[in-house]
């Protein structure tokens, strides 16, 4: 699986548009979808795409985030995959302003191996991956599949000013059953976030932007065994 394979353990399977680090808004009934080669084959033979005399069915665009090499690796993992039901992946691999060129406003792909992060809160890190409102070209990390839903519009917009915690819980509980029904986007798994570091090092990835930050704080405390 991608999270041994590609990820060495360092997260966990998450289903879900939400993810297992919010766990107050996270629907822990879906459950990811059974790897059933023989079922997959079938569906697309029934879809009307047959595998021609070379085994191939369709080729199909690849890219991936180049933010991290792990993303390559993702983009790989998937070819050898879908290479197992007669699909032909061509990954194109890009420099990260032309991935974000390429993905948020030429559209130029058929699958992105993605990461969006859910943030501290679902209406500030999932409802920009699934509001309609929110297709917008050049937009980076965005509604880059141009899912278009009125329903899971309605339950966002719902959840981002419902002050009841157990009203909100539901509306983000039903928003995650519809996606997990339509699938604009294939949710795997969400990611650990570890720092190394000299325990003499100090005010290091103390905030949200974690390694991100300018470290204007930091410090080296000496003479500590």
């Amino acid at each position: 699986m991608i999270l041994n394979t590609v990820w060495y353990g360092y997260g966990h399977v998450s289903p879900t548009p939400i993810s297992t680090f919010l766990p107050q808004y996270l629907d822990t009934t879906i459950k990811p979808y059974a790897f059933d080669l023989k079922a997959a084959e079938q569906l697309l033979d029934e879809a009307g795409y047959k595998r021609n005399g070379g085994g191939i069915r369709f080729t199909l665009r690849l890219t991936h985030n180049s933010y991290n090499e792990g993303f390559k690796r993702v983009a790989e993992y998937l070819k050898q995959n879908l290479a197992r039901i007669g699909i032909d992946a061509r990954i194109d691999s890009y420099d990260f302003s032309t991935y974000i060129q390429k993905v948020y406003i030429e559209r130029a792909f058929d699958l992105a191996a993605e990461y969006l992060g859910n943030q501290f809160d679902p209406t500030l890190g999932v409802q920009r991956i699934y509001w309609s409102k929110n297709f917008k070209l050049g937009l980076p990390f965005s509604n880059a599949s141009h899912y278009q839903n009125p329903e899971v519009d309605r339950l966002l917009e719902a959840a981002s000013v419902e002050v009841d915690e157990a009203k909100r819980k539901q509306e983000f509980n039903d928003f995650q059953k519809i996606i997990a029904d339509e699938l604009p986007v294939i949710n795997l798994i969400a990611l650990e976030n570890v720092t190394v570091f000299n325990k003499r090092v100090r005010n290091h990835t103390i905030g949200a932007e974690g390694v991100q930050s300018n470290f204007a704080d930091v410090y080296i405390k000496e003479n500590e065994g």
